[in-house]
Parts: structure tokens; C-alpha cells; sequence
């Protein structure tokens, strides 16, 4: 996954966590490029892709907000520990 886009998938999780009402909106916009986080990932990440893809998704599923906080602050995290081990 380019450097860009993984800039724009963090920002738009992060988007949606501090303010949930734009779940709908971003929703379009971050599920491919979910898709590519797992589709990318190197040999030894994949379940690490799949577990942020897990969590994140979960976030649009779930109607309760405190879930939905839960599991979009869940994949943020490993979204930003996964990028910095990968892009070493």
C-alpha cells in the first residue's frame, strides 16, 4: 500500500472516530482501500491486515457508539503500530 494512501486510510479512521456521524460518508471511501491493506500486506502481516480490517468494520456494522468507538480506536491503534513496522 503506497505512503499516500496509507496517510488518507488513517485519516479517514480517524475522521469517523472523533466524530461518528461520518461513517456513512467515509464508509465508500476507506473499504477499498481496507481491501488493499490486506490485499498489500507483506509475508508474516497478513493477519495484522486482517485484524485492523476486522476492527474497523466492525465500526460501520455496529450501531451502538460506544462499540463503534471501541472497535474504530481498536483499529486505529494497530493501524498506526502496523504502518510504522512495515515502513521501517
Amino acid at each position: 500500500m503506497e505512503q499516500q494512501h496509507q496517510q488518507t486510510l488513517t485519516n479517514l479512521v480517524y475522521d469517523i472516530y472523533e466524530n461518528p456521524n461520518l461513517i456513512e460518508e467515509h464508509q465508500p471511501l476507506i473499504q477499498p482501500l481496507l481491501s488493499d491493506l490486506v490485499a498489500s500486506a507483506p509475508t508474516g502481516f497478513e493477519g495484522m491486515a486482517t485484524m485492523i480490517n476486522t476492527h474497523v468494520s466492525n465500526g460501520f456494522k455496529f450501531k451502538n457508539p460506544k462499540i463503534q468507538k471501541f472497535e474504530l480506536e481498536s483499529g486505529l491503534l494497530k493501524l498506526k503500530t502496523y504502518f510504522q513496522k512495515i515502513n521501517r
